[in-house]
């Protein structure tokens, strides 16, 4: 049987190969912590083109904070996911069960409504593996 690290480490392997090399880094975050569960970079990426998976992990917890409170003023109901555009490409952030997050950078070149169908899907498997 698989740790609970491998099978996660499996799940965004899928994510990033059903993405056709589109996405650069993937991580698996504690909501409660802001630290790193579990990540897969990719290993066609030169070094230094995507920032440390404790920058990520720190700015995306901040950034998943404040948005979910926004969405609570808002009367948005609970926040899904986010998708931030930038010149480079995309970050996009969800939830993945009680206590992660999801976090996933892109090129620009990424199908954007297939990775959003395969982001809730292996959302729901880490909030599973998790649980």
């Amino acid at each position: 049987m698989s740790s609970k690290t491998e099978i996660l480490t499996g799940l965004l392997e899928d994510l990033s190969r059903a993405s056709q090399g589109n996405v650069q880094a993937a991580l698996i975050i504690s909501r409660s912590q802001g630290l790193t569960i579990c990540s897969h970079y990719p290993e066609s990426l030169t070094e230094g083109v995507i920032p440390h998976e404790d920058v990520i992990a720190g700015r995306t917890t901040q950034i998943q904070m404040a948005t979910a409170k926004v969405f609570k003023e808002l009367k948005r109901g609970p926040l899904v996911r986010m998708l931030i555009e930038g010149d480079n490409g995309y970050v996009i952030i969800g939830g993945a069960g009680e206590d992660a997050i999801l976090a996933v950078l892109t090129n620009r070149k990424v199908n954007l409504g297939y990775l959003f169908f395969m982001l809730s899907k292996v959302a729901r498997q880490i909030g599973q593996t998790l649980s």
